[in-house]
């Protein structure tokens, strides 16, 4: 399985080549804090729902937090200064067993693991 975070859906309404192809050719996860995030931000910046958050009906899993989730994260924060937030993202990802993670943020870059390959969409 994939994971995407956030960023991968803005570059998805906005017609970024790789993530159209990852989206339709791939199963995909997403983190809850994910849809959080997208929808905090159509809110404030009145962009339809729809428009960021309607992909997130085909993600095949929706990763929740968990306690091991948050722990986890926080060894990835500490490690690597990751914002919380990313970091729980990053590691419900890695829990749910993605391997490959698609993403706008440099800071993911700095999870380096043999096992995990981190894709910065531009």
């Amino acid at each position: 399985m994939i994971g995407v975070d956030t960023g991968f859906f803005f570059a998805l309404s906005e017609g970024h080549a790789l993530a159209t192809r990852v989206f339709q050719d791939s199963e995909i996860a997403v983190s809850v804090l994910s849809r959080f995030e997208l929808l905090r931000i159509s809110l404030r910046k009145g962009i339809a729902w729809e428009k960021l958050g309607g992909p997130l009906a085909r993600s095949a899993a929706l990763v929740e937090v968990t306690g091991e989730t948050a722990d986890e994260a926080a060894r990835i924060s500490f490690e690597t200064a990751m914002p919380a937030l990313d970091a729980l993202i990053l590691a419900g990802l890695l829990g749910a067993g993605c391997r490959k993670i698609y993403t706008r943020d440099e800071h993911f870059t700095r999870y380096v693991r043999k096992d995990v390959e981190i894709v910065l969409l531009d």
